[in-house]
């Protein structure tokens, strides 16, 4: 049997179309209880007082800074290694993104470089839990405390991480969690918004409800759009489907499939005013169901994470994530770091292993943000090298192994290539 294995496996399940086409027939699509259920829910497994559904984590993203009174003048201090729309959602407000530095190994913001950027103008922290691991929610609660500012988390990859037994999301002043289709909790697209304060959640939730309320027909867009990729990437479907089109391209020296799932970059570093207002009444529905298979799902994939890093280890030119003591890395995105990118990727899909290209930014650079830019090695040196490899729930013991030898001979090969003629790698 030919092994191929996908990149990462859309986290829906038949009976969250089903659940659509109740929400359908009963006229309860947009509107309806389980809004509201599922905001106690989900706040209470976060292990925070108060949650609003949102359209997007985008939209909750900016309504929490404009709530928080971010604006003209204001300076928002946030990781160079982010995804760009959430530093262009700052610009929006007119406020100035403080690009800082990330951990080595961690990726994640380094709370002492944070400290250095707090400026009187400073309104708001902003840390990204990246690929399913919690940043040092702890220093970084700390100092927001000590300068009295309010520390904002991007937990869109993060939901159910947890560090030194806190979930992502219990750290901050507000965090936001996006439910996307390549997300471990989808929920047909969606986002939410968890609060500690009373005060500033009203003020969100305001903005929210002013916001009109999605339409039926992008409900019903946003559902159907999802069954190609959700089909597509089934362990039984995508070896003969998005696989092959993959290698096609690749013999033609196209990256139309890399462009055709990733967002160009000129949309994300450009934020729109649209889809402000909350999630559709399906979408909590769906949210919930999913709330209850997420601790399994991230158990699963924390397993497949942890077996696969150890087994990477030791393997020239290619650098694992490492565990940091007291963190749960759920490895929602397992990503590594390698030499000549196309060339390893080339090699591991001829292997039958998909993967993708980094697809966050050193925005320190980005020329969208020329006004904003400084210097970041760590977060420059990243995008060039990161790839993710699959994990996701259906792999078992044998699929990494497969996938760890598979990578230990395409490290080799790359290592041969480079090497200097006449000189053994």
């Amino acid at each position: 049997m030919v092994r191929v294995y996908c990149r990462h496996a859309v986290n829906l399940e038949l009976a969250d179309y089903i659940t659509y086409a109740k929400h359908v027939r009963s006229g309860t699509l947009v509107t309806g209880d389980e809004i509201l259920s599922f905001e106690k829910q989900f706040a209470h497994f976060i292990g925070a007082p108060i949650a609003i559904s949102v359209a997007s984590a985008r939209a909750g993203f900016y309504l929490t800074l404009r709530a928080m009174g971010v604006k003209a003048g204001s300076e928002v201090i946030m990781p160079a290694y982010t995804f760009p729309s959430m530093p262009a959602a700052v610009v929006a407000t007119g406020a100035r993104p403080v690009f800082v530095d990330v951990d080595p190994v961690t990726y994640n913001l380094a709370p002492a470089l944070a400290a250095k950027a707090v400026t009187s103008n400073t309104a708001a922290i902003v840390v990204a839990h990246l690929f399913g691991r919690c940043a040092d929610g702890e220093a970084l609660s700390a100092l927001a405390a000590e300068r009295g500012v309010p520390l904002i988390e991007d937990c869109a990859h993060a939901a159910g991480a947890i560090r030194n037994g806190r979930r992502a999301g219990s750290f901050g002043d507000a965090a936001v969690f996006s439910f996307g289709i390549g997300k471990n909790m989808p929920c047909f697209g969606g986002g939410a918004i968890v609060f500690k304060d009373k005060d500033l959640s009203g003020k969100v939730r305001k903005l929210v409800n002013s916001s009109p309320a999605p339409e039926d027909i992008s409900v019903h867009k946003k559902v159907l759009g999802s069954i190609p990729a959700w089909a597509g990437t089934r362990p039984y479907v995508f070896p003969w489907t998005l696989s092959v089109a993959a290698r096609v391209l690749d013999s033609l020296g196209s990256d139309a499939m890399d462009r055709a799932v990733r967002e160009p970059l000129d949309a994300t570093t450009k934020f729109s005013l649209k889809g402000l207002g909350r999630m559709a009444n399906v979408q909590a529905a769906v949210a919930i169901e999913q709330l209850m298979r997420l601790p399994m799902r991230n158990a699963t994939l924390a397993r497949n994470g942890q077996y696969l890093a150890e087994a990477l280890k030791g393997i020239p030119g290619v650098q694992p994530p490492e565990v940091v003591a007291g963190e749960e890395h759920i490895y929602l995105y397992f990503r590594v770091l390698v030499n000549e990118v196309s060339r390893f990727r080339l090699l591991l899909r001829k292997k039958g292993i998909d993967t993708q290209a980094d697809d966050m930014a050193n925005c320190a650079a980005l020329e969208a943000f020329n006004a904003y830019a400084t210097a970041c090695p760590v977060a420059a040196s990243l995008p060039g090298r990161s790839i993710e490899l699959p994990n996701n729930t259906s792999l078992a013991k044998g699929d990494l192994d497969f996938l760890a030898a598979g990578v230990r001979e395409v490290a080799a090969a790359v290592s041969a290539d480079a090497a200097p003629s006449g000189v053994e790698s």
